[in-house]
This record gives structure tokens, sequence and C-alpha cells, in this order.
């Protein structure tokens, strides 16, 4: 009777495996589910490559119940923001944090925003000739800082934010990111909301020579180990489909927190027109550096542009009622110079490749984007 109930008790198992993942909770043993502090995995290595000591070498004053012992894999005993390890630098022990997969429960699955890009009620300066804006008309801005502030971004899912590639000279170090930020140098906490930087994703392809490929991610969480959390002042952009491309003289959106002349702490927002490339090549200097995977913008008197201080913020175009992103603040020569237009990476060459980094790809299908 006992190897019959263990043979039914088998085959009940293998059947429950083998259908709906709704059906059965996994444990989060293999992967991180919040803070990550019921991790029991076997990722023996921190997010810097360097391998984690063996807790049983170290004094600590953590119980095996909090999954510590005579092993060097990653855990969290402690109520940390992520699992870690210690690992030895230079004759020194220190802690690193570990790069640990996310749970996936498809019955907690949540599609593509519906939402993203719809503007908030109240609709209307580092953007030069623009003007002062509340962060509801933008709310999609992220602030990166890294100490100060170090450049935008955009948040394209809650846990993601898209911006460019050459603000991290630094690397991940001491990286924040606040979104439904008013203001700079002040906080309110009724609108921001806080994230620390998990994961930096530069383009595999960026070229810091002439600026192609200056794109990245940052994967973000908050203490609680979340993603953004949608409000009147923090939700996604939309991003249109893959190689979408917008007729010349088409009006778009730029916003920042950038410096003209003494410097603004509250976003920015001001129009600018898509240029044809060869209005975009007039000026040698851009000639030689401009690729297919770079737009350019401006308004038509050149009163408008935007300068250093708004790097890896959005050019958002509308379509239907919604903002869609298309460009990534890249670079310029001056600010609001004639015949040198502000450049952009084209976000529609990268729906593949934020895909593949992120693993969201309903949301790079641009499936809000209006059908002809």
């Amino acid at each position: 009777g006992y190897l019959l109930c263990i043979m039914l008790l088998t085959c009940w198992i293998s059947a429950s495996s083998s259908s709906s993942l709704t059906r059965v909770k996994q444990p989060s043993l293999d992967c991180q589910s919040g803070k990550g502090t019921s991790y029991r995995g076997t990722v023996s290595e921190s997010s810097y490559g360097n391998r984690c000591l063996k807790w049983s070498n170290i004094r600590h004053y953590w119980d095996d119940s909090n999954g510590v012992g005579n092993h060097n894999y990653c855990r969290n005993p402690n109520n940390r923001r992520k699992p870690w390890c210690y690992v030895q630098k230079r004759r020194q022990v220190k802690i690193e944090f570990c790069d640990i997969p996310r749970c996936i429960h498809t019955h907690t699955f949540i599609p593509p925003e519906r939402t993203c890009g719809e503007l908030s009620e109240r609709r209307t300066n580092k953007i030069v000739g623009g003007s002062f804006v509340p962060i509801e008309s933008q709310p999609w801005i992220a602030a990166i800082f890294q100490k100060s502030f170090l450049c935008g971004g955009s948040l394209i899912a809650p846990g993601w934010v898209l911006t460019a590639a050459h603000c991290f000279l630094d690397g991940l170090r001491r990286l924040k990111v606040y979104l439904g930020k008013s203001d700079i140098k002040n906080s309110d906490r009724d609108r921001e909301q806080t994230f620390s930087v998990e994961k930096l994703i530069i383009h595999q392809k960026y070229n810091p020579s002439n600026y192609d490929n200056d794109i990245a991610l940052l994967k973000i969480s908050n203490t609680n180990g979340q993603g953004a959390l949608k409000t009147a002042s923090v939700r996604t952009v939309c991003l249109p489909p893959l190689n979408t491309y917008l007729p010349v003289g088409v009006t778009c959106s730029i916003a920042g927190y950038g410096k003209e002349n003494s410097g603004n702490e509250t976003p920015i927002s001001a129009t600018v027109r898509l240029l044809s490339s060869t209005n975009c090549k007039v000026e040698e200097s851009y000639r030689a550096l401009l690729t297919d995977n770079m737009m350019c913008a401006a308004s038509p008197d050149w009163s408008t542009d935007s300068c250093k201080g708004d790097s890896g913020g959005p050019l958002v175009c509308q379509a239907s009622g919604r903002m869609f992103l298309f460009g990534v603040v890249s670079w310029g020569e001056g600010c609001a110079s004639e015949n040198k237009p502000g450049v952009y990476t084209k976000v529609t060459h990268y729906n593949d490749w934020i895909a593949d980094k992120t693993g969201l790809s309903e949301y790079t299908k641009g499936l809000m984007y209006p059908q002809k």
C-alpha cells in the first residue's frame, strides 16, 4: 500500500508539472522573488564575476535557517535589497551583490501597460528655448543620479529605463534612478519614486568615438524589489514597432532637466521637428559621424535644442493620442546652433535588442501603435 501511494504521488506530481503553471505554485528556490531572502539556488559568483567565499569560512551571526552554511552560494540572510556574498579583493573581504534570475509566475504576468504614453490631466528648461512643465506632462522621464544628476532616461516598462550608453563612464557604481521627480535639487515624496540599479546593459556595439549604438538599459528596483508603480507623475512611454519611421517635418517633443545658462532644476519640454539626413549633414563635422542608427531634430528657427545635461532623455512623438519613444538624446555641437541639430539614437532600430535583454518582447512589438 505504501509503495502504491508513492507511485500514485509520483504520477500526480508528474502530471501536475506538465500542466499549466497556474495550477502549481513553484517555490522560489532557484530564482529571486522580492529581495530574494528565500533564494536557495547555486549561483556562486557576484555580479562583477568574482567567486564567492564559503559562508562557513567567514565569521557571521546567521544560522543555517537563513540559507548560509558550508557553501559559497549567494544568499540574503539580512534582508538587503538582493542576494549577495563575500568575495576577496586585494586581500580584503568585501560584500558584492549577485545577479539572480527573477521568478516568473504566469498567474501574475502583467501584460504591456495599456495606458503607456498617456498624459495626465495636467498638461501644459536644459532644453534650449523650452518651457518649464509639470512632471505629469512627461511622466516617463527618469532622472539618473551618480552622486549628482547624471543623465535623463525613459521608463519603458515598470522595471526598465532606456537611456544613452555614453552616460556611464563609471559603470554601475552608486547609480540611483528617480521617477516623478519635479525638482532635481529637492524631493517630493508625494510624487517621487526612488530606485537602485540592479543591472546596467550597454549596447555591445556602442562606439564611443562616434556615438553609434548610443543606447543602454537600466534594470531598476525599489527597496521591496519592485519596479515602478503607475501614478499621475509616473508611467511608461510606448515603444513604436520595429523599423517605424516618421516623415520629415513631424513635430515631436524633447524633455529633460538640463541646464540652460544658469541652470534649471525642474523638468523642461520643447518642440522640435524631425530633419532629413541631408539637412542633418549640412555641417561637415556631422557628415563624418552620422550613421543609420541616428536621427536629427531641431526647431525651424534653430531656437530649440537638447544640450549637455539632457543626455539619455526622450524624444517622443504623438500617434493616436499617445506618446511614443522614437529617440534617445545622444549628441550635438553647441546648443541650438544653426545647422547643428540635436542627434538622437533611433529607438526603432533596437526593438529586438531591448526584447532580448529585458525578456519583455510584448513591450517591444508596438502593440499600441496605430495600424495602417
